[in-house]
């Protein structure tokens, strides 16, 4: 950043003390920090000296600091405060607790190598996190440092004083989003100081959020009291408010965050991909942040994502056990409070996908052949039949190697269901696939031909057959040939009086059979060979009429 730039940053201070000791100012948080020792019996100013100062020679300068009337003398129990200036400061490092996803580091302005967990880093590291990845650094004071997907920090300085009872640690965070945990063992003489382009926090045991983008800062406040101090005036922001400042502009006055949501109603397994969570209704929620860990830790961010809308979706994971995490996001970019929800995946292997016979399908064999398409890596696939959609009682329940399977016995007439689902080298089932509900209608019987009475008059055929059961019609077929092609004439009639024209005398086949009006499903063909009386001309005209039409 050159020269020019300096007058236009934002410079805000973000202390957090214990809610007991209230706020602190912005120039007593911009003092150095200093270290209060309590003496030990034996002690004297220059043993102290030589233990813990970088000069020796310092130590009149305690003495006077802390009125101190003999050196050689102090009162065990009396705390001397000495400024962290004066002491001995050893190399610390920050070690990747845990990691998640594409996490890479470098020295400097060196090379970027993949990090793993358990890594140690040195001052002067860069840590990033890439889509769907996450790191946990630890301090060395304890306090923890998760990282965001697509976060970016520098480890600037990392230092110990006193022999590791004082530590300093200076951070910055160029780019995503930081939930940090300050000292938790509230141990005294902890430093942690966090900047970002627009702000600078100094930390002292509390639990917050610091997020960066573009040109905005964000604070959410979760354990403990901050106080935002830039562009000339300081705010205190007490648990569960937040505040945002941008470059150049004072700190917002603090909001409270949202409530967290109700993820009651949120679905607690998942069988089919990808993941949807269907959004609770929040007043003032603008989006959403939904993250996935593999427990409620959360020391591990394996998903991350921003939604609007009424759903949150997300498109894999492994079989497994998981916990979401959503926080609601209001006008100011501001991050709610949060709730978790733990829910299972068990989408693998993945079920294959019915075909035959369809959803709503109907069918007319009694022993149909099943279809479904075939999965890669499967190594055979169960198959259920059942009569209700439960699948309680199943009437099939079968494994094949194969992607069809043929009923060996006959299905009830009705509603049916059928489902797969598929099995791994290890005989691990997967999820049932969605049910498909399909009706088998048994196919039409064959025509009595005799219960008909046929008559012949000057003009037609006239068949009389008993009326047919609903929904049903006869198709009558008059033809010169067994085959009944070509077909003479055909008629179709549903109160069972079917007129064929007359053709003239000689041997014919009249075929009949039923068909289902629904669906135009053909029950089988009856033929019976008739020999019809010989007429007049005009009679053969007649017929050859709709034949040449």
């Amino acid at each position: 950043m050159n020269a020019a730039t300096l007058p236009r940053m934002l410079t805000v201070l973000l202390l957090a003390v214990s809610l007991q000791a209230g706020a602190a100012t912005a120039g007593r948080a911009a003092e150095l920090p200093v270290w209060r020792y309590t003496v030990r019996p034996g002690d004297t100013l220059i043993n102290i000296a030589e233990r813990y100062l970088i000069d020796v020679r310092q130590w009149p300068a305690v003495q006077q600091a802390n009125q101190v009337d003999d050196p050689y003398h102090l009162m065990p129990g009396t705390v001397l405060r000495i400024p962290a200036a004066w002491l001995r400061r050893l190399p610390a490092a920050a070690t990747l607790e845990t990691s998640s996803g594409a996490v890479r580091w470098r020295r400097g302005d060196g090379d970027w190598q993949a990090a793993s967990s358990g890594q140690r880093l040195a001052s002067g590291s860069t840590l990033e996190t890439l889509d769907d990845a996450s790191a946990l650094l630890r301090l060395a004071d304890g306090s923890t440092v998760l990282l965001s997907p697509n976060s970016l920090i520098v480890l600037d300085s990392l230092g110990v004083f006193a022999g590791g009872l004082m530590a300093d640690t200076r951070l910055r965070l160029q780019r995503g989003q930081t939930d940090i945990i300050a000292n938790p063992a509230k141990r005294a003489h902890q430093r942690l100081l966090i900047q970002t382009p627009s702000a600078q926090a100094v930390v002292r045991g509390t639990s917050f959020r610091v997020g960066v983008d573009s040109n905005l800062s964000r604070e959410e406040t979760l354990v403990g009291l901050v106080g935002v101090s830039g562009g000339g005036r300081s705010v205190n922001v007490p648990r569960g408010m937040g505040t945002i400042a941008r470059v150049g502009d004072q700190p917002i006055k603090p909001v409270p965050l949202l409530a967290a949501p109700d993820v009651s109603t949120l679905p607690p397994r998942f069988e089919h991909l990808p993941m949807r969570f269907p959004l609770p209704q929040l007043p003032g929620a603008e989006a959403w942040l939904g993250q996935v860990a593999p427990n409620k830790s959360f020391d591990r961010i394996l998903l991350s994502k921003t939604a609007r809308g009424d759903s949150l979706s997300f498109a894999d994971l492994a079989n497994g056990d998981y916990v979401l995490r959503l926080r609601c996001i209001d006008a100011n970019g501001l991050q709610g409070q949060e709730a978790l929800h733990p829910f299972v995946v068990f989408a693998r292997p993945f079920p294959p996908g019915l075909n035959r016979p369809g959803d709503s399908a109907t069918t007319r064999t009694a022993r149909p052949t099943f279809a479904w398409t075939s999965v890669q890596g499967v190594a055979r696939y169960r198959l259920q039949v059942a009569g209700e959609p439960d699948f309680a009682r199943p009437l099939h329940d079968a494994t094949t190697e194969q992607n069809t399977w043929p009923v060996a016995e006959d299905l009830p007439a009705g509603g049916l269901y059928w489902r797969a689902a598929s099995l791994d080298a290890a005989g691990q089932q997967g999820p049932w696939s969605v049910a498909a509900g399909f009706t088998y209608q048994p196919g039409l019987g064959p025509v009595d031909l005799g219960r008909a009475a046929l008559d012949f008059t000057s003009e037609t055929i006239r068949l009389n057959l008993p009326k047919p059961p609903e929904g049903l019609v006869y198709e009558a077929i008059l033809a010169s040939a067994p085959g009944l092609e070509p077909a003479l004439a055909q008629a179709q009639a549903s109160d069972g009086t079917l007129d064929l024209p007359r053709p003239d005398g000689g041997t014919y086949y009249l075929g009949v059979r039923l068909l289902d009006r629904s669906d135009n499903t053909p029950g089988p063909l009856v033929v019976q060979k008739i020999d019809v009386p010989s007429g007049q001309l005009w009679l053969l005209l007649l017929l050859l009429v709709p034949l040449v039409l």
